[in-house]
C-alpha cells in the first residue's frame, strides 16, 4: 500500500469514526453546536458557580484518558476548584462519584447546576451547566468528532430528566463551597480573638464604665481602688 493510499485509508476511517460518534451524541443528547478545536488546551466552554469559573478544554483528536482533557478530568478539576476536594470512581457507566472529604454523592431526579451527570450506556461524565424545566445542558470534556477535515468540540448538548440516557448525582453539602467555608473559619476564628477593648466592655456594667487605655491601666485603677478602700476604713 503506497503513502497516498495509507493516508486516504486512514482519512476514510477518522471520517467514519467522526460520522459514528456523531450520530451517536445526537442520539444520546442533543441541541447544542460545535468549536473547532485547534491546539492543547483551548477552552471552548465555562461554568461559573459561586464566583468561582471552571473551563471545559480540549485537544485535537480527543483526551481520552488524559489528566486534563478527559472528560472525567472537568468533573474533577471543578470540584477542585469550587469545593476544594477531589472526587474518584468516575470508572465505569455504572459507579457513582466518590468524594475525599467523607461527604457524598447521591443520585437524583432534580439536579442542579454543578450535579455531576453520568451516561448510562457509556463511561462519559458531564456537569450540569443549565437547568430549564425538565432540559439539563451540559458542560463537558473529550465529546468531539472529526468534521470538515478537523476535529470540533460538542457544546451546550442536552438532555431531558428521565428520559433513562443519563443519571444525574448532586453533593451531599451542595453549596458549602471551600469559599463558604473559609469564611466561616475565620468568622469563627475572629469571635474567638476577643480584643482588648471588647473584654473592657465586658469587665465593667455601664453604669461603672472608665476610660481605660492599657492592662497597666487597669491594673492601677483597681490597686487604687484598694488604697482608697484602706485609707476609708482608717478614718472611720
Amino acid at each position: 500500500m503506497s503513502r497516498i493510499q495509507k493516508y486516504t485509508f486512514s482519512t476514510l476511517l477518522a471520517f467514519i469514526f467522526g460520522l459514528v460518534i456523531s450520530f451517536s451524541a445526537l442520539a444520546a443528547a442533543g441541541g447544542g453546536s460545535t468549536v473547532a478545536v485547534g491546539y492543547a488546551g483551548q477552552s471552548v466552554d465555562s461554568i461559573t458557580f459561586e464566583d468561582v469559573t471552571v473551563d471545559a478544554q480540549y485537544a485535537p483528536g480527543g483526551g481520552y484518558g488524559s489528566s486534563e482533557y478527559s472528560c472525567a478530568a472537568l468533573v474533577m478539576k471543578f470540584y477542585k476548584a469550587v469545593y476544594g476536594f477531589d472526587v474518584w470512581n468516575l470508572s465505569s457507566s455504572g459507579s457513582t462519584p466518590i468524594c475525599s472529604n467523607g461527604e457524598s454523592f447521591s443520585r437524583t431526579d432534580t439536579p442542579r447546576v454543578g450535579d455531576i451527570v453520568r451516561f448510562q450506556d457509556r463511561t462519559h461524565w458531564a456537569l450540569v451547566k443549565e437547568v430549564e424545566g425538565s432540559t439539563v445542558t451540559l458542560i463537558e470534556q473529550n465529546w468531539g468528532y472529526y468534521s470538515g477535515g478537523g476535529y470540533v468540540a460538542a457544546v451546550d448538548r442536552t438532555v431531558e430528566v428521565g428520559d433513562g440516557q443519563v443519571s444525574f448525582f448532586t453533593y451531599s453539602a451542595y453549596g458549602e463551597t471551600a469559599a463558604k467555608i473559609a469564611e466561616a473559619e475565620a468568622q469563627a476564628q475572629a469571635a474567638e480573638d476577643i480584643t482588648w477593648e471588647q473584654a473592657r466592655e465586658n469587665a465593667f456594667p455601664d453604669e461603672e464604665k472608665i476610660s481605660i487605655e492599657s492592662e497597666d491601666n487597669l491594673k492601677l485603677v483597681a490597686l487604687n481602688k484598694e488604697i482608697e478602700n484602706v485609707l476609708n476604713h482608717s478614718f472611720m
